[in-house]
Protein backbone atom coordinates (compact mmCIF):
# COMPACT_ATOMS: atom_id res chain seq x y z
CA UNK A 1 0.00 0.00 0.00
CA UNK A 2 1.02 3.74 -0.78
CA UNK A 3 1.49 6.61 1.18
CA UNK A 4 -1.45 8.76 0.84
CA UNK A 5 -1.85 12.91 1.00
CA UNK A 6 -5.43 14.63 1.19
CA UNK A 7 -5.87 17.85 1.98
CA UNK A 8 -9.47 18.77 3.86
CA UNK A 9 -12.02 20.23 1.84
CA UNK A 10 -13.95 20.04 5.90
CA UNK A 11 -11.43 22.55 6.88
CA UNK A 12 -13.21 25.83 8.70
CA UNK A 13 -10.96 28.85 8.63
CA UNK A 14 -12.00 29.66 12.07
CA UNK A 15 -14.17 26.49 13.26
CA UNK A 16 -16.72 26.89 15.98
CA UNK A 17 -17.68 24.13 18.21
CA UNK A 18 -20.50 23.66 20.71
CA UNK A 19 -19.82 24.73 23.98
CA UNK A 20 -20.86 21.63 25.41
CA UNK A 21 -18.05 20.30 23.31
CA UNK A 22 -15.00 22.83 24.02
CA UNK A 23 -16.36 22.76 27.81
CA UNK A 24 -13.32 20.33 29.57
CA UNK A 25 -11.38 22.42 27.00
CA UNK A 26 -11.66 25.01 28.72
CA UNK A 27 -11.30 24.23 32.82
CA UNK A 28 -8.95 25.91 34.59
CA UNK A 29 -7.31 23.35 36.66
CA UNK A 30 -6.06 21.06 34.19
CA UNK A 31 -2.30 21.94 34.49
CA UNK A 32 -2.65 22.44 38.61
CA UNK A 33 -3.46 18.49 38.29
CA UNK A 34 -0.66 17.14 36.67
CA UNK A 35 2.01 19.66 38.97
CA UNK A 36 0.27 17.75 41.84
CA UNK A 37 1.92 14.45 40.65
CA UNK A 38 5.44 14.54 42.72
CA UNK A 39 6.83 12.90 39.52
CA UNK A 40 5.86 15.88 37.34
CA UNK A 41 8.02 18.13 35.18
CA UNK A 42 7.80 19.58 31.61
CA UNK A 43 9.17 17.22 29.18
CA UNK A 44 11.85 19.66 26.74
CA UNK A 45 11.51 20.60 23.56
CA UNK A 46 14.61 20.06 21.38
CA UNK A 47 16.07 21.46 18.35
CA UNK A 48 17.74 19.81 15.01
CA UNK A 49 19.06 22.17 13.16
CA UNK A 50 21.37 20.12 11.12
CA UNK A 51 18.62 17.73 10.50
CA UNK A 52 16.99 20.78 9.58
CA UNK A 53 19.79 21.74 7.16
CA UNK A 54 19.82 18.75 5.33
CA UNK A 55 15.88 18.41 4.82
CA UNK A 56 15.59 21.68 3.74
CA UNK A 57 13.50 23.40 6.35
CA UNK A 58 13.71 26.56 8.19
CA UNK A 59 13.53 24.78 12.03
CA UNK A 60 12.57 21.54 13.43
CA UNK A 61 11.78 21.59 16.78
CA UNK A 62 10.57 18.11 18.70
CA UNK A 63 8.49 17.63 22.18
CA UNK A 64 10.61 14.63 23.75
CA UNK A 65 7.56 12.84 25.72
CA UNK A 66 9.89 10.02 26.47
CA UNK A 67 10.50 11.97 29.49
CA UNK A 68 7.29 11.85 30.81
CA UNK A 69 7.36 11.13 34.15
CA UNK A 70 8.44 7.68 34.25
CA UNK A 71 6.32 6.32 31.63
CA UNK A 72 8.31 6.72 28.25
CA UNK A 73 5.20 8.22 27.36
CA UNK A 74 2.51 11.35 27.04
CA UNK A 75 -0.52 9.49 27.61
CA UNK A 76 -0.86 9.41 31.71
CA UNK A 77 -1.59 13.27 31.22
CA UNK A 78 -4.92 12.01 29.99
CA UNK A 79 -5.33 9.54 32.64
CA UNK A 80 -4.10 12.26 35.33
CA UNK A 81 -6.76 14.50 34.70
CA UNK A 82 -10.13 12.16 33.52
CA UNK A 83 -9.43 10.19 36.92
CA UNK A 84 -9.12 13.05 39.02
CA UNK A 85 -12.21 14.64 37.55
CA UNK A 86 -14.39 11.30 38.04
CA UNK A 87 -12.90 10.59 41.62
CA UNK A 88 -13.56 14.44 42.30
CA UNK A 89 -17.25 13.99 41.67
CA UNK A 90 -17.46 11.13 43.70
CA UNK A 91 -15.54 13.33 46.56
CA UNK A 92 -17.71 16.07 46.51
CA UNK A 93 -20.74 14.51 47.80
CA UNK A 94 -22.14 15.38 50.87
CA UNK A 95 -20.18 14.42 53.74
CA UNK A 96 -16.80 14.33 51.62
CA UNK A 97 -13.87 16.31 50.55
CA UNK A 98 -11.62 16.90 47.84
CA UNK A 99 -8.32 18.44 47.89
CA UNK A 100 -7.84 21.20 45.45
CA UNK A 101 -6.39 20.44 42.18
CA UNK A 102 -2.45 21.21 42.93
CA UNK A 103 -2.97 19.11 45.85
CA UNK A 104 -4.93 16.32 44.33
CA UNK A 105 -2.75 13.44 43.73
CA UNK A 106 -0.25 14.32 47.26
CA UNK A 107 -3.67 14.39 49.83
CA UNK A 108 -6.41 12.71 47.39
CA UNK A 109 -8.53 11.03 50.62
CA UNK A 110 -10.18 8.51 47.85
CA UNK A 111 -9.99 5.31 50.42
CA UNK A 112 -8.62 2.18 48.91
CA UNK A 113 -10.17 -0.28 46.48
CA UNK A 114 -12.97 1.98 45.72
CA UNK A 115 -12.93 1.88 42.45
CA UNK A 116 -11.57 -0.74 39.82
CA UNK A 117 -10.32 1.33 36.36
CA UNK A 118 -10.40 -0.37 33.33
CA UNK A 119 -9.04 0.50 30.11
CA UNK A 120 -8.67 -0.86 26.20
CA UNK A 121 -4.97 0.21 24.94
CA UNK A 122 -1.76 -0.80 22.97
CA UNK A 123 0.20 0.16 25.67
CA UNK A 124 1.04 3.76 26.60
CA UNK A 125 -2.61 4.43 27.74
CA UNK A 126 -3.03 1.50 29.70
CA UNK A 127 0.06 2.19 31.28
CA UNK A 128 -0.74 5.62 32.04
CA UNK A 129 -3.76 3.94 33.85
CA UNK A 130 -2.81 1.62 35.97
CA UNK A 131 -0.05 4.11 37.38
CA UNK A 132 -2.20 6.59 38.33
CA UNK A 133 -5.14 3.75 39.75
CA UNK A 134 -2.01 3.27 41.78
CA UNK A 135 -1.39 6.15 42.49
CA UNK A 136 -4.85 6.55 44.55
CA UNK A 137 -4.17 3.24 45.65
CA UNK A 138 -7.16 1.59 43.23
CA UNK A 139 -7.16 -1.51 41.16
CA UNK A 140 -7.02 -1.63 37.52
CA UNK A 141 -7.71 -3.96 34.81
CA UNK A 142 -6.54 -3.40 31.20
CA UNK A 143 -7.61 -4.80 28.29
CA UNK A 144 -4.86 -5.29 25.28
CA UNK A 145 -5.27 -7.02 21.88
CA UNK A 146 -3.31 -10.38 20.68
CA UNK A 147 -0.26 -8.65 18.72
CA UNK A 148 0.57 -6.16 22.03
CA UNK A 149 4.46 -6.35 22.84
CA UNK A 150 5.35 -8.42 25.51
CA UNK A 151 7.12 -5.73 26.86
CA UNK A 152 4.56 -3.40 26.99
CA UNK A 153 2.07 -5.74 28.73
CA UNK A 154 5.06 -6.80 31.32
CA UNK A 155 5.40 -2.45 31.54
CA UNK A 156 1.54 -2.52 32.69
CA UNK A 157 1.48 -5.28 34.66
CA UNK A 158 4.38 -3.80 36.69
CA UNK A 159 2.19 -1.02 37.82
CA UNK A 160 0.38 -3.90 40.19
CA UNK A 161 -2.70 -3.64 37.00
CA UNK A 162 -4.36 -7.05 35.78
CA UNK A 163 -3.93 -7.44 32.04
CA UNK A 164 -6.71 -8.98 29.67
CA UNK A 165 -5.15 -10.30 26.20
CA UNK A 166 -8.00 -10.12 23.88
CA UNK A 167 -8.04 -12.19 20.52
CA UNK A 168 -8.04 -9.55 18.41
CA UNK A 169 -7.90 -6.04 16.95
CA UNK A 170 -7.83 -3.13 19.80
CA UNK A 171 -11.32 -2.27 18.29
CA UNK A 172 -12.01 -6.16 19.96
CA UNK A 173 -10.30 -5.11 23.09
CA UNK A 174 -12.28 -1.99 23.98
CA UNK A 175 -15.52 -3.96 23.30
CA UNK A 176 -14.31 -7.08 25.51
CA UNK A 177 -13.66 -3.90 27.91
CA UNK A 178 -17.03 -2.07 27.64
CA UNK A 179 -18.85 -5.64 27.73
CA UNK A 180 -16.69 -6.42 31.34
CA UNK A 181 -17.51 -2.97 32.86
CA UNK A 182 -21.03 -2.99 32.65
CA UNK A 183 -21.48 -6.67 33.85
CA UNK A 184 -18.99 -6.05 36.64
CA UNK A 185 -19.85 -2.21 37.57
CA UNK A 186 -16.55 -0.81 36.51
CA UNK A 187 -15.35 2.08 35.40
CA UNK A 188 -13.77 2.63 31.95
CA UNK A 189 -11.10 5.12 31.33
CA UNK A 190 -11.15 5.39 27.36
CA UNK A 191 -9.62 7.78 25.34
CA UNK A 192 -11.87 6.37 22.71
CA UNK A 193 -15.80 7.17 22.84
CA UNK A 194 -18.86 6.21 21.47
CA UNK A 195 -22.42 6.72 22.23
CA UNK A 196 -23.64 7.01 25.28
CA UNK A 197 -19.95 7.07 26.57
CA UNK A 198 -18.63 10.50 25.58
CA UNK A 199 -17.29 12.98 29.26
CA UNK A 200 -14.28 10.86 30.43
CA UNK A 201 -12.91 10.79 26.35
CA UNK A 202 -13.64 14.53 26.92
CA UNK A 203 -11.23 14.80 30.10
CA UNK A 204 -8.71 12.62 28.57
CA UNK A 205 -8.58 14.89 25.43
CA UNK A 206 -8.35 18.33 27.79
CA UNK A 207 -5.56 16.57 30.02
CA UNK A 208 -3.03 16.55 26.55
CA UNK A 209 -3.49 20.49 26.68
CA UNK A 210 -0.39 20.30 29.41
CA UNK A 211 2.04 19.70 26.63
CA UNK A 212 0.78 21.86 24.21
CA UNK A 213 0.98 24.32 27.02
CA UNK A 214 4.46 23.34 28.01
CA UNK A 215 5.57 23.66 24.10
CA UNK A 216 4.45 27.52 23.94
CA UNK A 217 6.20 28.34 27.14
CA UNK A 218 9.08 27.56 25.98
CA UNK A 219 8.81 28.70 22.35
CA UNK A 220 7.07 31.88 21.27
CA UNK A 221 8.15 32.54 17.85
CA UNK A 222 5.52 30.18 15.96
CA UNK A 223 5.22 27.35 14.53
CA UNK A 224 4.27 26.90 9.88
CA UNK A 225 3.41 22.87 10.24
CA UNK A 226 2.61 20.60 13.70
CA UNK A 227 2.46 17.19 12.52
CA UNK A 228 0.48 15.25 15.09
CA UNK A 229 0.36 11.45 15.45
CA UNK A 230 -3.30 10.59 15.51
CA UNK A 231 -4.96 7.11 16.19
CA UNK A 232 -8.51 7.40 17.49
CA UNK A 233 -8.01 11.42 17.42
CA UNK A 234 -7.77 12.22 20.94
CA UNK A 235 -4.51 13.98 20.90
CA UNK A 236 -5.74 15.55 17.52
CA UNK A 237 -8.87 16.86 18.91
CA UNK A 238 -6.71 18.67 21.65
CA UNK A 239 -4.37 19.96 18.93
CA UNK A 240 -7.38 20.88 17.00
CA UNK A 241 -8.89 23.19 19.75
CA UNK A 242 -5.36 24.02 20.81
CA UNK A 243 -3.74 25.89 17.92
CA UNK A 244 -7.58 27.03 16.37
CA UNK A 245 -8.87 28.74 19.37
CA UNK A 246 -5.67 29.47 22.11
CA UNK A 247 -2.93 29.72 20.14
CA UNK A 248 -2.64 33.35 18.51
CA UNK A 249 -2.15 34.25 15.01
CA UNK A 250 -0.71 33.53 12.37
CA UNK A 251 -2.01 29.67 13.10
CA UNK A 252 0.35 26.70 12.03
CA UNK A 253 -1.01 24.10 9.46
CA UNK A 254 -1.50 20.67 11.41
CA UNK A 255 -0.97 17.73 9.94
CA UNK A 256 -2.42 14.45 10.86
CA UNK A 257 -0.65 10.95 10.29
CA UNK A 258 -1.31 7.56 10.45
CA UNK A 259 0.46 4.10 9.58
CA UNK A 260 -0.81 2.93 5.82
CA UNK A 261 -3.45 0.67 6.61
CA UNK A 262 -4.77 1.65 9.80
CA UNK A 263 -5.95 5.61 8.68
CA UNK A 264 -9.04 5.64 9.90
CA UNK A 265 -8.67 9.39 10.17
CA UNK A 266 -7.86 9.49 6.54
CA UNK A 267 -10.51 7.26 5.33
CA UNK A 268 -13.50 9.28 7.10
CA UNK A 269 -12.32 12.62 5.50
CA UNK A 270 -12.94 11.23 1.91
CA UNK A 271 -15.74 9.28 2.62
CA UNK A 272 -19.36 10.10 1.33
CA UNK A 273 -20.67 12.40 4.65
CA UNK A 274 -17.25 12.81 5.70
CA UNK A 275 -18.27 11.24 8.76
CA UNK A 276 -16.48 8.67 10.61
CA UNK A 277 -16.11 5.38 9.20
CA UNK A 278 -14.65 1.91 10.92
CA UNK A 279 -12.21 -0.04 8.84
CA UNK A 280 -12.05 -3.65 9.18
CA UNK A 281 -9.63 -6.50 9.95
CA UNK A 282 -6.52 -6.76 11.93
CA UNK A 283 -3.89 -3.43 11.79
CA UNK A 284 -0.26 -5.14 11.63
CA UNK A 285 1.93 -1.53 11.38
CA UNK A 286 4.67 -1.47 14.06
CA UNK A 287 3.24 1.59 15.10
CA UNK A 288 0.85 -0.20 18.03
CA UNK A 289 -0.27 2.98 19.53
CA UNK A 290 -1.82 4.09 16.16
CA UNK A 291 -3.10 1.08 14.70
CA UNK A 292 -6.79 2.19 14.86
CA UNK A 293 -9.63 1.31 13.14
CA UNK A 294 -12.23 3.64 14.18
CA UNK A 295 -12.00 7.12 15.16
CA UNK A 296 -13.47 9.07 18.77
CA UNK A 297 -16.85 10.29 18.40
CA UNK A 298 -16.44 13.28 20.25
CA UNK A 299 -12.72 13.88 18.92
CA UNK A 300 -14.10 13.73 14.92
CA UNK A 301 -15.67 17.07 15.06
CA UNK A 302 -12.50 18.70 16.18
CA UNK A 303 -10.41 17.06 13.47
CA UNK A 304 -12.66 17.09 11.28
CA UNK A 305 -12.77 21.23 11.17
CA UNK A 306 -9.29 21.96 12.25
CA UNK A 307 -7.05 20.08 10.56
CA UNK A 308 -5.24 20.77 7.35
CA UNK A 309 -3.82 17.39 5.93
CA UNK A 310 -4.48 14.26 6.26
CA UNK A 311 -1.34 11.36 5.29
CA UNK A 312 0.06 7.87 5.93
CA UNK A 313 3.29 6.99 6.19
CA UNK A 314 4.90 3.13 6.08
CA UNK A 315 6.44 0.89 8.74
CA UNK A 316 9.79 1.00 6.68
CA UNK A 317 9.44 5.50 7.13
CA UNK A 318 9.09 4.65 10.98
CA UNK A 319 12.06 3.19 11.12
CA UNK A 320 13.99 4.94 9.41
CA UNK A 321 12.63 8.07 11.51
CA UNK A 322 13.84 6.21 14.77
CA UNK A 323 16.86 5.99 13.38
CA UNK A 324 17.33 9.48 12.24
CA UNK A 325 16.50 10.48 15.84
CA UNK A 326 18.68 8.08 17.40
CA UNK A 327 21.90 8.79 15.09
CA UNK A 328 21.77 12.47 15.49
CA UNK A 329 23.47 14.70 12.90
CA UNK A 330 26.41 17.17 13.91
CA UNK A 331 25.33 18.21 17.76
CA UNK A 332 21.49 17.69 17.33
CA UNK A 333 20.79 15.95 20.53
CA UNK A 334 19.76 12.11 20.29
CA UNK A 335 16.09 10.85 20.71
CA UNK A 336 14.85 8.16 22.05
CA UNK A 337 11.77 7.14 19.94
CA UNK A 338 9.19 4.19 19.78
CA UNK A 339 7.25 3.10 16.70
CA UNK A 340 4.59 5.25 17.00
CA UNK A 341 6.81 8.14 18.38
CA UNK A 342 8.76 8.46 15.09
CA UNK A 343 5.99 8.90 12.83
CA UNK A 344 5.87 12.47 13.17
CA UNK A 345 9.36 12.24 11.96
CA UNK A 346 8.32 9.59 9.43
CA UNK A 347 5.78 12.37 8.05
CA UNK A 348 8.41 14.88 7.68
CA UNK A 349 10.84 12.50 5.93
CA UNK A 350 7.65 11.26 3.58
CA UNK A 351 6.75 15.23 2.69
CA UNK A 352 10.43 16.48 2.37
CA UNK A 353 12.38 12.97 0.24
CA UNK A 354 9.43 11.55 -1.56
CA UNK A 355 9.23 11.96 -5.68
CA UNK A 356 5.91 11.68 -6.65
CA UNK A 357 2.90 14.64 -7.88
CA UNK A 358 0.89 13.50 -4.71
CA UNK A 359 4.11 14.65 -2.64
CA UNK A 360 4.42 17.91 -4.59
CA UNK A 361 1.41 18.90 -4.47
CA UNK A 362 0.90 17.92 -0.56
CA UNK A 363 4.55 20.04 -0.24
CA UNK A 364 3.27 22.76 -2.36
CA UNK A 365 -0.25 22.96 -0.42
CA UNK A 366 1.85 23.00 3.06
CA UNK A 367 4.13 26.12 1.89
CA UNK A 368 7.27 23.93 2.43
CA UNK A 369 9.99 25.63 1.81
CA UNK A 370 13.49 26.51 3.85
CA UNK A 371 11.98 28.72 6.04
CA UNK A 372 9.65 26.73 7.34
CA UNK A 373 9.11 25.95 11.19
CA UNK A 374 8.30 22.49 12.03
CA UNK A 375 7.02 21.09 15.25
CA UNK A 376 6.98 17.11 15.82
CA UNK A 377 5.93 15.49 18.95
CA UNK A 378 7.65 12.29 19.87
CA UNK A 379 4.63 10.90 21.51
CA UNK A 380 6.67 7.87 23.31
CA UNK A 381 10.27 6.72 23.82
CA UNK A 382 11.29 2.88 24.01
CA UNK A 383 8.38 1.35 25.45
CA UNK A 384 8.64 -1.69 23.76
CA UNK A 385 12.85 -2.04 24.41
CA UNK A 386 13.53 -5.10 22.84
CA UNK A 387 11.33 -3.50 19.78
CA UNK A 388 13.30 -0.35 19.27
CA UNK A 389 16.89 -2.10 20.07
CA UNK A 390 15.80 -4.38 17.02
CA UNK A 391 15.19 -1.62 14.89
CA UNK A 392 17.97 1.45 15.91
CA UNK A 393 20.51 -0.55 17.56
Amino acid sequence: MMTKFVSNIHRQTSPQWPADTVAAFTAPDISAVHRSLSEYRPTPLLSLPNLAHELTVGEILVKDESHRFRLKAFKALGSAYSIYRFVRQYLERPGRQCPPADQFYRESTLPKGTFVFCTATDGNHGRGVAWIARQLSQRAVIYMPTNSAHARIENIRKEGAEVVVVDGSYDDAVARCAKDAHARGWQIISDTSWPGYEEIPRWIQAGYLTMFEEIHADNDAGFDIVIVPAGVGALAAAAAWYYNCVYPEPRPKLVSVEPVGADCLLQSIVSETGEPVSLKGQFASIMAGLNCGTPSTIAWPFVKRGFDLFMTVTDDAAREAMRTYYRSTGDDPRIISGESGASGLAALLTLCNESSVAADDARAFLSLSPSTKVLLLNTEGDTDSEGFGEIVL
